[in-house]
C-alpha cells in the first residue's frame, strides 16, 4: 500500500519558484512517494505579488488558503500553516509531510513532526538558514534550480561545486563499507549524509549513472537486477578538469557562484532600496523578492548580498536591534566583485597547493576587460594564476 502525502506551500516566501515551474517539478518528484491527499498554499491572495500565481496552483489542485495581515509581518501565514500541518499530522494517515517555505522559523515544526514518526520533506532555497533546516528533515529539496541560471558557464560552475560535495560523500560512504554495497542501499546512505542529494539536479538521469561517473566507484551489474558498488582497489589517477579545480578553490573560501544577470538586477535594486535609508537584511531581502525577479528566491537574494558585502559594495552597521545595510552605487561594481572573487580564488588555490591558468579563470569573471586591464587585474595573483 502506497503512502499518503500532504503538501503545504508558503507562497509568500516562494513566489519566484512558483512562477518558474517549481510546483510542477515538486509534484513530479513526489509522485513515487504515494498518493497526494492534501495540497494547500498560503498567502494573501489579493496582493499583486500573489494574484498571478493562483491559476498555477489551482491547475495543480491546490487549495488556496487566504491569510490576513492585520499588522505588519508574516506571522499569520506561518501560524495558519503550522496549525493546519499539525492537524493533518494528527488526524490523517499522511506519512509524508512536505513543507515548502523559505523560512527557517519552521524548524521546530519539522522536528515535532519527526518526533511523531512522520517523514518530513523541506523545500526551500539554498542558504545558511536552509542548512540548519535540513537537519530537521528526512529530505530537503532546493528551490533554486540550476535551470534558473541564465548563463551556461555560470550554471556549470554552480553544478560542479555541488557535485564536488556529493562525490566526497560517496567516497566517505564507500570507505565505511567492509564489503560491496547494493546500489539500492547506497542511495539512502547518501541521503543520510546530505538529504538534499539529487541526481537530477546534477544532470544525471539515474543514481547508477551518477555513481558510474565517479572514478573511484566500482560498479558491478550481474544483468539480473543486482548492482553492487564498492571502492575501487585499483589506484585511480583522477584527472580533474580546470573547472572542478577552480570550483573547489572557491568553495574553500565560501564563494557562491551566481548568475551575472541576477547579480546585476539584485545589486541595482539593493542600491535603489537603500538609497534613502539603510535597511535590515531581512527587510531588504523581502523588498527585493517583492519585485518578482525571474530566477530568484530569497536564498539567492541573500547569497547575492553576501557577495556584495565581500566585494565591499555593501556596508553593514549596527543600529538598534538590527544591523543596517547600505550600498555604494558605482558603475565599477563588476570590477569590485571580480577582485573579491580573485582574492578568494587565489587563497583557495594556495591552500590546495595548486595553480591555475588565466585562460581558465577568465570564464569566472563577471566583467568584460581589455587585455591590458586583465593583465593589471591578474598581476598580484601571478604566483598561483599564470
Amino acid at each position: 500500500m502506497s503512502s499518503q502525502v500532504a503538501i503545504f506551500i508558503d507562497a509568500e516566501n516562494l513566489t519566484s519558484w512558483i512562477k518558474n515551474g517549481g510546483v510542477e517539478s515538486l509534484m513530479e518528484e513526489l509522485l513515487p512517494l504515494g498518493q497526494i491527499v492534501v495540497r494547500k498554499a498560503y498567502g494573501k491572495w489579493s496582493t499583486t505579488q500573489l494574484a498571478p500565481l493562483q491559476s498555477v496552483l489551482n491547475d495543480n489542485g491546490f487549495e488556496l488558503v487566504h491569510t490576513f495581515h492585520p499588522v505588519s509581518g508574516k506571522n499569520s501565514t506561518d501560524i495558519k500553516m503550522t496549525v493546519d500541518t499539525m492537524e493533518v499530522a494528527i488526524e490523517s494517515r499522511a506519512q509524508w509531510i512536505v513543507l515548502a517555505t523559505g523560512d527557517s522559523d519552521f524548524s521546530p515544526l519539522f522536528r515535532k513532526l519527526r518526533e511523531q514518526g512522520k517523514d518530513v520533506i523541506g523545500v526551500g532555497p539554498k542558504s545558511p538558514l536552509s542548512e540548519c533546516v535540513k537537519n530537521s528533515c528526512s529530505r530537503y529539496i532546493y528551490t533554486d534550480n540550476a535551470e534558473e541560471q541564465s548563463d551556461e558557464t555560470e550554471r556549470n560552475n554552480m553544478l560542479v561545486s555541488e557535485k564536488i560535495d556529493f562525490i566526497e560523500i560517496l567516497r566517505s560512504v564507500l570507505q565505511g563499507e567492509d564489503a560491496p554495497i547494493h546500489l539500492s542501499a547506497l542511495m539512502p546512505k547518501m541521503l543520510e549524509r546530505d538529504n538534499a542529494f539529487s541526481v537530477k539536479r546534477l544532470g544525471f538521469k539515474t543514481f547508477k549513472e551518477f555513481v558510474s561517473s565517479v572514478d573511484f566507484a566500482e560498479v558491478k551489474d550481474d544483468g539480473n537486477g543486482t548492482i553492487m558498488v564498492s571502492l575501487s582497489k585499483k589506484k585511480v589517477a583522477v584527472q580533474e578538469d580546470a573547472q572542478m579545480v577552480l570550483a573547489k578553490a572557491l568553495k574553500k573560501k565560501s564563494w557562491d557562484v551566481l548568475s551575472k544577470g541576477i547579480l546585476r538586477k539584485i545589486y541595482r535594486l539593493a542600491c535603489d532600496k537603500t538609497a534613502l535609508k539603510p535597511m535590515s537584511k531581512q527587510d531588504l531581502v523581502q523588498e527585493i523578492a517583492s519585485e518578482n525577479l525571474a530566477g530568484t528566491t530569497n536564498g539567492i537574494i541573500s547569497r547575492a548580498l553576501g557577495i556584495f558585502l565581500k566585494a565591499e559594495l555593501a556596508t553593514v552597521s549596527a543600529s538598534g536591534a538590527e544591523r543596517q545595510w547600505t550600498f555604494e552605487n558605482t558603475n565599477q561594481y563588476w570590477l569590485k566583485i571580480d577582485k573579491a572573487l580573485l582574492d578568494r580564488l587565489s587563497a583557495g588555490l594556495k591552500e590546495s597547493g595548486i595553480s591555475a591558468k588565466v585562460s581558465d579563470v577568465k570564464s569566472l569573471l563577471y566583467g568584460k576587460y581589455s587585455d591590458e586591464d586583465l593583465e593589471s587585474l591578474f598581476a598580484q595573483y601571478r604566483d598561483v594564476i599564470s
